[in-house]
């Protein structure tokens, strides 16, 4: 492109915001089990014995990564 339509288009593509995704730092009940393989009613009994770390927001719960994480690593075995 060229004349003043191409020099308009390129004025808009450098105005643009870039796109940059937010990483998620924290997953939901459902997100939790996928990514353990398990139930939700599985995560659902580890939160009332308090057995897996979560944050109760209202009637959410939520689970930070990198929690989970460590949770995780907290319970592997290694012979």
């Amino acid at each position: 492109m060229s004349g003043l339509h191409g020099a308009i288009k390129e004025h808009y593509e450098r105005q643009k915001p870039k796109y940059v995704p937010i990483e998620r730092k924290a997953l939901d009940t459902r997100e939790v089990a996928e990514l353990l393989g398990v139930s939700k009613f599985l995560i659902y009994r580890l939160v009332r014995e308090k057995q897996i770390p979560f944050v109760r927001i209202g009637t959410r719960l939520i689970y930070r990564k990198n929690s989970i994480e460590k949770w995780l690593n907290e319970l592997e075995y290694t012979p």
